[in-house]
């Protein structure tokens, strides 16, 4: 059902890569969330929180579109806009970058089919040449559906609350994958992972208990609303 769109989404999402230098010789790298290309400019949209909490010593990078193809040397990621209420970043990449994402007009219907996406479970190793092997950072996809409308605040644990407004979905997102594109089976872009519900328990008449989490997408009306606001093009297909 998503093998189209997953060709399309996987050309135009990237890892976002936190640089912290510790001293000369030794600095830690982590992915910290998932970005996707809204234009040709190297222009981006991710989530907020993924850049919080920065320090002088702290770089974030953009290292291609890996698995596929790494970017080197890593290029410098700026910020351009943030709604810091809402959880949404635009940043750019000084690439071209011939493969982007278009936005749905449409607000996608309980019960729709979507996908959502990103870069979980990243593992990075140092390599022979002193360099980093990037061969373990892999994108993950995951055929799910709306499950209703929310909106949710969110603490990013240093006291900003922040609030996710969209739709539920029926799976979970990882770490790693905020930021990542929640896309319909044309690949066109409904929204962007947020966050995640806390756990809610079902519990059986045997004694069985199940813990129950979904994702909360950030619906693009906010999105876009932010790109207008600073200027920004993107693409916008459907119909309202």
């Amino acid at each position: 059902m998503f093998v189209r769109a997953i060709k399309i989404a996987k050309k135009a999402m990237f890892p976002l890569f936190r640089f912290e230098q510790v001293n000369e010789a030794l600095f830690r790298v982590f992915v910290i969330g998932t970005g996707y290309f809204i234009n040709r400019n190297g222009f981006f949209a991710t989530v907020a929180h993924v850049f919080d909490n920065p320090t002088p010593q702290t770089k974030f990078r953009f290292f291609g579109f890996l698995p596929d193809s790494v970017h080197n040397p890593a290029l410098e990621i700026a910020e351009v806009a943030r709604d810091d209420d809402h959880d949404i970043c635009i940043g750019r990449v000084q690439t071209i970058s011939p493969n982007y994402l278009h936005f749905s007009r449409v607000r996608p219907e309980i019960g729709k089919s979507v996908c959502i996406s990103g870069y979980p479970l990243a593992q990075i190793q140092n390599n022979s040449q002193g360099g980093l092997e990037l061969s373990g950072v892999r994108r993950y996809f995951q055929p799910s559906f709306v499950l209703d409308y929310t909106r949710s605040s969110c603490d990013n644990g240093h006291g900003r609350i922040r609030m996710h407004d969209g739709f539920l979905v029926r799976d979970v997102g990882l770490f790693g994958m905020s930021g990542g594109p929640v896309f319909a089976t044309n690949g066109q872009v409904l929204g962007m992972q947020g966050s995640v519900t806390s756990p809610r328990i079902s519990t059986g008449g045997a004694g069985r208990s199940i813990a129950v989490e979904n994702a909360i997408i950030i619906r693009n009306e906010l999105i876009l609303n932010l790109l207008r606001k600073n200027g920004v093009r993107f693409n916008l297909l459907g119909n309202f």
